[in-house]
This record gives structure tokens, sequence and C-alpha cells, in this order.
């Protein structure tokens, strides 16, 4: 994925959790897409996917499968609501799985969607949260798209590269609240090393 599509995926992102309100972590990707308009169903599906998004009489519905766990569930509805914000739906045959670094670039930039929505990296960096174990029991998200995000997160912290966006600098101050609660009631390293 070029750093073009990734920018705009990731603002994308950033815009939707400033307009709907989103202040806190898990974020809960039904009440989200029941907000924005988006029906969203559990059934079978015996083909192996996760999920699908589709226009039904042109509007658009995310299907999950009701047989995967809940934190698959919550990053596949997450997945599929990025292929509609995206305008994937309709375009392209789209398939939802565990994230691989071998997907095309529409897969990618609905994972980077995903990602980004249920772990945005200011509210982690804020959070002072660090490894996968964490990322996956805070954004309630599978171990192994928390593995993902946890890799990205150590480039982000090596590099600094926090709140340099006018839009994530907002996104973090809705956060703030949240942030400010999750440092006050849970120790952390950076308390230990002020003492």
């Amino acid at each position: 994925m070029n750093y073009k599509d990734y920018k705009n995926t990731r603002d994308l992102v950033w815009e939707i959790l400033i307009r709907e309100r989103i202040r806190e972590l898990p974020i809960s990707v039904s009440k989200l897409c029941r907000s924005i308009g988006i029906p969203m169903l559990l059934d079978k599906f015996e083909d192996g996917n996760s999920g699908k998004s589709m226009m039904v009489n042109g509007k658009p519905i995310i299907i999950i499968n009701r047989d995967e766990s809940p934190e698959r569930q919550r990053f596949t509805a997450a997945h599929e609501l990025g292929h509609i914000m995206l305008g994937h739906v309709g375009k392209y045959r789209l398939v939802n799985r565990e994230p691989s670094p071998a997907d095309n670039p529409i897969e990618q930039a609905a994972n980077v969607f995903a990602s980004r929505l249920l772990a945005p990296a200011c509210v982690l960096w804020g959070c002072n949260i660090h490894t996968a174990d964490e990322i996956a029991v805070n954004c309630k998200i599978s171990r192994q798209a928390a593995e993902y995000r946890a890799a990205r997160m150590e480039i982000l912290y090596e590099r600094n590269a926090f709140l340099t966006s006018p839009l994530e600098r907002e996104v973090y101050e809705n956060f703030r609240r949240y942030i400010d609660c999750l440092l006050y009631t849970s120790p952390s390293p950076r308390d230990s090393t002020s003492s």
C-alpha cells in the first residue's frame, strides 16, 4: 500500500472517530455501524470467510460469521466497514480473513482502516500501551491483529510519531478523559520512572 493511500485511509478513520464522538476503548463497531446507518448481521459462513460487505437495494450491509470469536467478529466488522467507507463495495472482489503482508492493496486498506479504528495509535501511546497482549485486551481484538498493530506501534514509538496531525491531536483530545482515567487507575512504566 502506498503512503498516499495509507494516509487517506488513516485520515478517514480519524475523521470518523471525531465525527461520531468516539471517546473510549474498546470501540463498539456495532454501535458505530448503527450510527452511520449500516446494518450488521450475523450469519453462518460455509466458505471459511469471516465476513462480507455488499450492497442490497442500493444500501451497504455487513454480514459477519457468527461462528468466529467476538474479537475476530469485531475486527471483521471494522474491516468490512472499511471496505464500505473506502468505496470498495461493488467495485472489487473482497475477502476477509486474518491480515497478511501478501494481501492486495484493497485488502491492505481495509485492514489499515480496521486496525486504526479499533486501536488508534495516539490513544495507545497516550495510555502507554506497547505489547500485543495489552492491545488485544484494551482494544478487544484477536492476538494476531494485536501483533500486527504492536509491530506498527513499535515503529511509531521509535520515531516518536504521535500528534503530528491536527486530526490526530483532535482524536487524542477526544480520548483524553479515557486516557487520563486509565493512567490514573493502573500503574504504568511512566509512573514508575518518576519515583
